[in-house]
């Protein structure tokens, strides 16, 4: 797969955390420790992984992208993703 985006490795900035939330979590990937294995893509029950036409990962592939707003909050990509680049914080329900 080929593409143009470059990629600094000396800049900083690409282990910056990308932020996306809802009233109910917050999901949070850090694009320099992605690797693009995949793991995340293929165990999310409800398929809202895909892979980031913009953003890459640590080694230059595509990096993943959550759509927030389909994520149910079960924190399956958290837990298998094996460079911890991704943190899912659910927030607690408002009190009625």
């Amino acid at each position: 797969m080929a593409n143009n985006i470059k990629v600094d490795l000396n800049d900083p900035a690409r282990f910056r955390p990308v932020v996306a939330e809802n009233d109910k979590h917050r999901n949070t990937r850090f694009l320099g420790l992605c690797k693009s294995c995949g793991e995340c893509v293929v165990k999310c029950p409800v398929k809202c992984i895909s892979w980031d036409p913009k953003e890459l990962g640590q080694l230059g592939e595509p990096a993943i992208i959550i759509d927030v707003d389909k994520c149910i909050g079960c924190e399956i990509c958290e837990q298998i993703c094996p460079d911890c680049a991704i943190e899912i914080t659910n927030k607690p329900k408002p009190k009625t």
